[in-house]
């Protein structure tokens, strides 16, 4: 399971609910909607601190919609991704995703295997 929210970016220090997430300082939310995930694993791209992620087809509507409104937001707003009490990354949304899958860019500090490991016992 991971769970999403739309926020908006801030500047370090500007208010109490302002933090930091993957090199992003944003508003952090007071609530997030849960998505579900099929599979999860350590990226093979290029990338190399980063997880896979395939969502079901519940999660997956959760991630398209969510998305959608982060680019309808502008170019302040992002898409915030936690896994239990740990926020991983807030993303910059171009454009609404339709898809069921992503690759979630993790801090290079966080251990990608940890991270999976927490998606699945989530």
């Amino acid at each position: 399971m991971i769970e999403l929210a739309v926020s908006e970016t801030c500047a370090e220090g500007s208010e109490p609910q302002c933090t930091a997430v993957g090199g992003e300082w944003v508003i952090l939310p007071t609530a997030f909607e849960q998505a579900a995930v099929d599979d999860a694993a350590v990226s093979d791209t290029a990338q190399r601190n980063a997880v896979d992620v395939t969502f079901s087809a519940e999660g997956a509507s959760v991630l398209n919609s969510l998305t959608g409104q982060a680019a309808l937001a502008g170019a302040e707003a992002r898409l915030v991704f936690k896994v239990g009490d740990e926020l991983l990354a807030a993303v910059a949304v171009m454009e609404a995703l339709d898809g069921d899958q992503v690759t979630i860019a993790l801090a290079p500090d966080d251990d990608p295997q940890q991270i999976v490991d927490l998606i699945h016992n989530t």
